[in-house]
């Protein structure tokens, strides 16, 4: 087979922290990286804190030799995770954004409080004070254009190449 014709892929974990707070950022890329530019699909799967999250751009920049980003997945609203992506929506070109927005899933939540002092609208605040790095996301993703996806069961893209496994809308 040529090497126009090889479909590779590449992953990557970059360190976040150390020591009790540390995790990864991902950044993965698949399709001909062969070609010269490269035909790729990039994802990025957290970001870790701010310094990961320029230290990802950097790697992306230097290694996938490119500024665009297909897919930004946050998988939860940790600032170990998601802070880091802010740099990623402001310093990459990026297609969507996957990421839950609570605040949005809040309808009717005071009914499974038995104090009345507790309404639909202050559980929202709550939520939106709790999750603000979250919130920052959705902030620069819609002055962006960057189209954004709840994650659910379900969902799919980029030619089926992408599937969410949970959680489910219902469970959610």
């Amino acid at each position: 087979m040529s090497p126009s014709n090889d479909i590779g892929y590449e992953v990557d974990f970059l360190p976040v922290g150390d020591g009790e707070k540390s995790g990864d950022a991902v950044a993965l890329r698949f399709g001909n990286l062969l070609a010269d530019p490269p035909q790729q699909t990039v994802f990025v799967i957290d970001g870790g804190f701010q310094d990961s999250g320029k230290a990802l751009v950097s790697h992306i920049q230097k290694y996938y030799k490119t500024n665009h980003v297909d897919v930004v997945v946050s998988t939860h609203p940790d600032n170990d995770h998601a802070s880091g992506l802010e740099i990623v929506l402001n310093e990459m070109k990026v297609d969507l954004l996957m990421m839950h927005q609570p605040w949005n899933h809040t309808d009717d939540i005071s009914d499974l409080f038995e104090d009345s002092r507790v309404t639909d609208e202050g559980v929202k605040r709550a939520l939106r004070e709790s999750l603000e790095t979250v919130r920052t996301l959705e902030t620069i993703a819609k002055k962006k254009s960057i189209q954004i996806v709840e994650p659910f069961w379900g969902v799919e893209g980029y030619n089926k190449n992408m599937r969410v496994l949970g959680p489910s809308k219902e469970f959610y």
